[in-house]
């Protein structure tokens, strides 16, 4: 089975981006993938989602010397964990957007190949740290808020990234797109898969309703999964990794 690297992306803070990151990695490992989730954002959320404290100093020294990502073991199936914090914000003063997009990818080659999966939480912008993960990356999960505006952010961030790496092949790349926070009894859920799945044929994945326990698993430090296994939002998350496996064989 090849290595598959997943960068988990998008532009618009709140449509469940770090929570999708999170959730897929910690089902993936459940279901005996070995996997690698690696914060690429400042923030540090997935870092800290999974219960973990770190303040990014490890990751940044690491893409500066091209030496093996600093991973660690997680209490999680099947789950490990290259943490981030706010250190690692000093690689957009550090690293420049050409020089620096080779770094990560050169760093992972160098921690071997003990993964059947790695998937990067991207920050919510077009910065060096982004770049350096779409570059580490064959595909990509684009989780999208279930409205109008989730939509339009959607089309906007093909837009930019078209423009950012001079491709149209953006499209072709997306692995899944995840409708995320979906009510679907409201009427605007309908006509919002509909054209979701006009846009990108074959590449939506089932939806993640917006539950109180995706809500409260961060702060427990723990996958919806872990905090609360029998939850619509744990259910969610299984079918979307289940559509996955699925599709990537």
């Amino acid at each position: 089975m090849s290595m598959k690297r997943v960068a988990v992306i998008n532009l618009k803070g709140g449509v469940g981006k770090t929570t999708t990151a999170v959730n897929i990695a910690a089902c993936l490992g459940q279901k005996g993938r070995r996997v690698l989730l690696i914060d690429m954002d400042p923030q540090g959320n997935a870092t800290l989602h999974i219960g973990v404290r770190e303040n990014g100093k490890a990751l940044l020294n690491a893409l500066q010397s091209t030496t093996p990502l600093p991973v660690q073991d997680t209490e999680f199936s099947g789950l490990q964990l290259v943490p981030s914090g706010y250190l690692l914000s000093e690689a957009r003063e550090r690293f420049s957007k050409a020089m620096g997009r080779d770094l990560l990818l050169r760093t992972l080659k160098n921690s071997g190949d003990n993964w059947d999966w790695v998937i990067f939480d991207c920050p919510p912008s077009i910065e060096v740290l982004t770049q350096m993960a779409l570059n580490a990356s064959d595909s990509l999960i684009v989780p999208v808020e279930a409205s109008f505006l989730g939509l339009a952010g959607l089309e906007q961030l093909i837009m930019i990234l078209q423009e950012t790496f001079r491709t149209d092949t953006v499209k072709e790349r997306i692995m899944a797109v995840v409708p995320c926070r979906a009510h679907p009894r409201r009427r605007i859920h309908d006509t919002m898969m509909k054209e979701l799945n006009r846009i990108f044929p074959g590449k939506v994945a089932p939806v993640v309703r917006e539950t109180v326990a995706l809500t409260e698993a961060p702060q427990a430090g723990k996958p919806v999964i872990y905090y609360s296994g029998r939850s619509a939002g744990a259910k969610d998350y299984r079918d979307v990794t289940e559509w996955l496996l699925e599709k990537t064989g």
